[in-house]
């Protein structure tokens, strides 16, 4: 794995640790479809782009793939990737990504298996400084706001 922070831009204000939770579940939640399109893709292809260091590939894959539910730059691969692929146990492949709108960004790594998907959130800033509380505000604001096509509330 790689050192966390590696992508992470020195003038990144980095978000309390025990916020990270409460911001990888807003993450999280706000990304399930995006997981889920981006496992449609075959793991033998991100593992061929990844060794190869194709990162024009993956970041066409992760375009096409959030393009369907995110505005248009709103999620970027910001590294390569990695993968664990061996004989015993299915790949898992990890993807570093920023979403970023209106001054929220978060730095966070997209972790894909067989059958599920976690974020593992290194860094979480706001253009105003927002920490804790405010910031989880601003990030799930500038999610809901981000969607290409809005949810449809229930009941409706």
């Amino acid at each position: 794995m790689t050192a966390p922070g590696l992508f992470v831009p020195d003038n990144a204000r980095r978000a309390l640790p025990k916020d990270f939770a409460a911001i990888e579940e807003a993450l999280g939640a706000a990304l399930r479809d995006f997981a889920s399109e981006l496992r449609l893709t075959d793991a033998a292809d991100f593992a061929a782009f990844i060794r190869l260091g194709q990162i024009a590939n993956l970041r066409s894959i992760v375009h096409s793939s959030s393009e369907l539910f995110f505005r248009s730059g709103t999620l970027e691969l910001a590294e390569p990737g990695e993968i664990e692929l061996g004989w015993f146990a299915p790949p898992l492949i990890t993807l570093p990504m920023m979403f970023r709108h209106k001054g929220v960004r978060v730095y966070f790594r997209l972790r894909l298996a067989a059958l599920s998907a976690a974020i593992e959130v290194e860094s979480a800033s706001a253009a105003n400084s927002a920490e804790g509380d405010s910031l989880l505000l601003q990030l799930r604001e500038a999610l809901h706001n981000t969607r290409a096509v809005q949810p449809v509330p229930a009941g409706a």
